[in-house]
């Protein structure tokens, strides 16, 4: 067995477990006999890609080709851990407040001033923010432009606010999505002990 295919198996394995099905009911799901799905899991058959569409979708899940220079996005919005779980009440209470006053404000600007891209965006990047767990700082950052979207809502210069609002959460998700840290490390660092 090839490692792709032990990969694949071992991931065919794990999602069956965590939906809390036997081979039995994954067959019965997916019309492909338990036999057939024991020998893929335990590594004895490379399923084909007809075969492997059937298991993925009944484990309510689908085969996707994703460009190599997006999977940091992908994985970042992926359940793989406790480090990028969504928000929930329980750990995000603050910031899911935070990010529900925002959309209001969205909502408000719109309505007081129109529709626009920049308002558009700012709801895009907020529904996005909803749905990743975020770092102390990177909480902060979302209340400081909110808090300052609302401090300004209904200004004359509510413009240039939303600008740099919708600038500012678009950097953040950017970082968010591919995994980066808020302040760039540099290439390379010289110690004190160099001679050079």
């Amino acid at each position: 067995m090839t490692y792709k295919t032990e990969d694949l198996a071992s991931k065919i394995k794990q999602a069956r477990d965590r939906a809390g099905l036997s081979q039995r009911d994954l067959s019965a799901q997916s019309g492909i006999t338990q036999a057939h799905i024991s020998q893929i899991e335990s590594g004895k058959l490379n399923p084909g890609l007809a075969t492997v569409v059937d298991i993925g979708r009944a484990l309510d899940m689908e085969l996707v080709l994703i460009p190599k220079r997006l999977m940091p996005a992908v994985n970042s919005l992926i359940d793989t851990g406790p480090t990028r779980r969504g928000l929930s009440p329980e750990t995000g209470g603050a910031a899911l407040q935070k990010i529900s006053r925002g959309e209001r404000l969205v909502i408000k600007q719109k309505h007081l001033y129109g529709p626009s891209v920049e308002l558009d965006r700012m709801a895009e990047y907020l529904q996005f923010l909803k749905r990743v767990s975020l770092r102390p700082d990177e909480i902060d950052t979302i209340v400081d432009v909110i808090d300052t979207l609302n401090t300004h809502q209904a200004s004359p210069q509510s413009n240039e606010i939303v600008k740099d609002a919708v600038r500012r959460l678009q950097q953040l998700r950017n970082r968010v999505a591919r995994g980066e840290a808020a302040e760039p490390r540099s290439a390379y660092s010289l110690d004190e002990d160099d001679d050079a």
